[in-house]
């Protein structure tokens, strides 16, 4: 008979103890969501009013509205047209936010490849930008755009990328 040291009951009780949690939260996702909306409430403070549904979290307070959607995989047609769509990749998540009637855009990408930000930066230019990179060995890292009232800031590596668009 194989007996077990400590570290693998550790690890066994670890793992039990997800799959438990992850039935439980699964079966009580209402609640769960409710719990989570509370928490999110009660850190960010009075006033406010967070909803979490599946994908989605909005979150309203006095300053503002934060939206989080992972059901949105394009480009968001509210986004200006002075500012050049990011076709490489596959959209995943797009989070807006509204701070004193200016609305911001948050996308993050995957499956994006190696040279997609040095042919952003090419379009970006193309628009008029002003255009700053930072480069991070033979691909760049981050790149800041400023445009009359818009700012463009992505960045990306691994397959994976972000890019924020907000009004100054």
């Amino acid at each position: 008979m194989k007996t077990f040291n400590s570290i693998n009951l550790k690890q066994i009780f670890t793992l039990t103890l997800a799959i438990i949690v992850m039935f439980v939260f699964d079966s009580c996702k209402k609640a769960s969501e409710k719990t989570g909306e509370k928490l999110i409430e009660t850190s960010i403070g009075h006033g406010a009013d967070v909803d979490i549904d599946d994908e989605k979290i909005v979150i309203k307070t006095d300053e503002g509205t934060f939206t989080s959607d992972s059901t949105i995989k394009n480009w968001p047609k509210e986004i200006p047209d002075d500012v050049p769509e990011f076709k490489d990749g596959k959209v995943v998540n797009v989070s807006t936010r509204i701070v004193d009637g200016n609305k911001n855009w948050t996308l993050l990408f995957e499956n994006v490849s190696e040279n997609a930000l040095t042919e952003y930066e090419t379009k970006l230019k193309k628009k008029g930008f002003k255009v700053s990179t930072i480069s991070m060995g033979n691909t760049k890292g981050h790149i800041t755009a400023e445009q009359g009232d818009y700012v463009v800031i992505v960045m990306g590596g691994e397959g994976m990328a972000s890019l924020s668009v907000g009004v100054k």
